[in-house]
């Protein structure tokens, strides 16, 4: 970058970028002074990240959390996930998120306590003396992401500056158009937080050194541009810009800036150049000096038909019904809830999803205020899109290959380097709703490139795998040759022997084999760690390094005195139980079986027994058979059955063979009650 550009941007020269529109601002909530709204009863915390993978989660369900307590690990560039209050974790499972097709993904649900403990903060207190690397981990360790919308990695795109610009950062810019209709957040923040934010901008230059700080506000925020030209002076110069749309857009303010254009296969930090949202800047203020991890956002929450209006700190996850509700909302016919602004935002299929970083608004509007889509027609190919683009591509040809499913033409038009700014979508005469279109397109090759991935890795673990098996191929080969050259070795020098010496040899021969095998055992046996045959043992190496852990602990322990040991102390008492069975298999092995005797509960050593003779009296007279009846003496009268014993005497009761009993009843699908 030359000096004169350099000194250009110093004096306040505007450039201007291609395209743009002028839509409605219906900024009404600009003086509405930042409200804090209340815990909810239940905060959903997505795990997946904007950018990248999730981490791996630190809790299980029923801990404890308290708020500013990191949930996941996050390798690499990509940050935590932190708890916004604190509670209990209730559920890790997946829900809804805030998404135009509404799929869910992983989440951790927190049941608040009413408590909201905090972990102890951490500031930083001598920040201006501490090494960048300090910085930029404790910006990445509290989770620190772009609040504008785009939600990069704030720690990723500071060290992108630092390690591959050529010349290290130039300009630092600081967002504050805020040039999306209705949203008022950052307008807010820079009236009433101007000197923090001020903070977090003398920390950014101090980690990037830039030669240039510009703190860009457009034209329609005066209450802003007055406080953040007393707080920023001697740390930044506040730059006022034309009101225009989309002029927030990272690569557009560089234009209005610098009056560069960064090509979109580049990142704009690796061109010298940062930019960053004032929240951004806000939330790395308080995790270096406050030592607060970022936990809560500031939203926008407007339209025609909520009671009142305003912006409110909000906990992230905090579901949009529970804003609706504290708000009042009094639904219209078929009423639109939006997330974001009416631009670049986007309808929710239902209002159970959490307010993630990337949230800055929540729209209600009526009928009147935004009025409905109206019924397309088909494309009548006017070039007004075109017109309007501020990435100069040509949006009715990319919505046509969209449509027709030409995912590789649509590529070559420029659907990636489109920001979905929604100015295409706004001037199109035929109601084509073009922005939802591309944003589809967007996660079809987003899924197109995740399965060329797959298939890429299958492929190289089927290529590998292949390799693998020809080599073994190969190594059995070579000793199969081996052993068939050992073999016709033999045969030509048994055929030069003598009978005497061929037996004497094969005699000889056999005796070794004998001897191999004899000692392969008893060295297996005795728990060699490494068989005579050269192949080692995974498993007897372990069982040997186990026992070998064991003999030494119990040595140590001895030694010493002392049994602390848990594995020395449970070896020993094995041990010693091992021990007293055998002395008592030894004290009654000529007894009974000792598992006989401990089965029949035997107590005595031997096994009495005692004979009881049968006493027979010759002079009793028993009955005889074939006397008369009459003969009482001989042939007592028999005794007549009692109807008392009886089942029918018994109750009253008829006794019903085909009726299950009761308990059975219970248990029985087909029966009734």
């Amino acid at each position: 970058m030359a000096t004169p550009l350099l000194q250009k941007i110093a004096n306040g020269k505007i450039w201007k970028f291609f395209g743009g529109i002028k839509p409605q601002e219906l900024k009404d909530t600009s003086n509405c002074v930042i409200e804090t709204l209340k815990i909810p009863s239940l905060i959903t915390i997505p795990l997946s990240r904007h950018l990248g993978p999730e981490g791996e989660i630190l809790v299980n369900v029923g801990d404890h959390v308290k708020r500013g307590q990191p949930l996941t690990v996050a390798s690499g560039r990509y940050v935590p996930v932190h708890a916004s209050t604190s509670g209990t974790i209730s559920a890790i499972s997946k829900e809804v998120l805030p998404h135009p097709s509404g799929y869910t993904d992983l989440c951790i649900s927190i049941k608040p306590d009413g408590l909201d403990e905090c972990e102890p903060y951490n500031p930083i207190s001598n920040w201006e003396s501490v090494d960048n690397n300090t910085l930029l981990e404790r910006i990445r360790s509290y989770g620190i992401e772009g609040l504008g919308g785009a939600v990069f990695q704030t720690e990723a795109k500071l060290r992108s500056a630092l390690d591959d610009a050529k010349d290290g950062c130039k300009v630092l810019i600081i967002n504050g158009c805020e040039c999306e209709p209705a949203i008022t957040c950052d307008d807010r923040i820079m009236q009433e937080q101007a000197t923090d934010i001020a903070k977090g901008i003398a920390i950014l230059n101090k980690i990037l050194k830039p030669t240039v700080t510009v703190v860009a506000i457009e034209d329609n925020k005066h209450k802003a541009i007055q406080a953040m030209e007393v707080a920023c002076k001697g740390v930044a110069t506040v730059r006022v810009i034309p009101t225009i749309y989309p002029s927030g857009a990272a690569r557009n303010l560089i234009k209005i800036i610098t009056g560069i254009e960064v090509p979109y296969n580049v990142h704009t930090s690796e061109c010298g150049i940062v930019v960053d949202n004032v929240g951004t800047v806000l939330a790395v203020k308080e995790a270096i000096i406050d030592g607060k991890p970022l936990t809560e956002r500031v939203i926008t929450v407007t339209g025609d038909n909520f009671k009142h209006q305003g912006n409110v700190r909000v906990r992230l996850g905090t579901s949009v019904r529970f804003i609706l509700s504290n708000f009042g909302l009094n639904p219209e016919y078929h009423q639109r809830v939006i997330l974001g602004g009416p631009m670049m935002g986007f309808t929710l299929p239902t209002i159970d999803v959490p307010i993630t970083k990337a949230a800055s608004c929540v729209l209600a509007p009526s009928s009147k205020q935004i009025p409905k889509l109206k019924q397309q027609t088909n494309c009548i190919r006017c070039g007004r899109c075109a017109r309007v683009c501020p990435s100069r591509l040509v949006p009715y040809q990319m919505y046509s290959q969209s449509k027709a499913s030409n995912h590789a033409a649509a590529q070559k038009c420029g659907i990636k380097d489109c920001t979905l700014c929604g100015a295409c979508a706004y001037v199109c005469p035929s109601f084509i709703p073009l922005t939802a279109q591309f944003r589809y397109e967007k996660a079809v090759e987003k899924h197109i490139y995740e399965a060329e991935k797959r298939n890429a890795r299958a492929k190289e673990r089927i290529a590998a795998k292949q390799q693998r098996l020809h080599e073994e191929e190969l190594a059995r080969q070579k000793k199969k040759e081996e052993a068939l050259a050992r073999i016709k070795a033999q045969k030509e020098a048994e055929a030069k022997m003598t009978p005497e010496e061929l037996q004497a040899s094969r005699q000889k021969a056999l005796e070794e084999a004998k001897a191999k095998a004899k000692a392969r055992k008893e060295a297996l046996l005795k728990g060699a760690t490494t068989p005579l045959s050269g192949e080692v043992n995974d498993e007897s190496q372990t069982v040997e390094r186990i026992k070998n852990q064991e003999r030494k602990a119990i040595e140590i322990s001895k030694h010493e005195g002392h049994m602390d040991n848990p594995l020395a102390k449970a070896r020993l008492e094995q041990e010693a139980l091992a021990k007293k069975l055998q002395q008592e298999k030894e004290a009654h092995k000529n007894d009974l079986p000792f598992n006989l005797r401990r089965q029949a509960a035997v107590r005595t050593d031997t096994l009495n027994i005692k004979y009881y003779e049968e006493v027979i009296d010759n002079n009793t007279t028993h009955a005889l058979v074939g006397l008369e009846p009459n003969d009482a003496l001989q042939n007592p009268e028999r005794k007549k059955p009692v109807a008392q014993v009886l089942m029918s005497a018994q109750f009253d009761k008829k006794v019903e063979n085909n009726k299950l009993p009761e308990v059975l009843k219970k248990k029985t699908l087909r029966s009734k009650k």
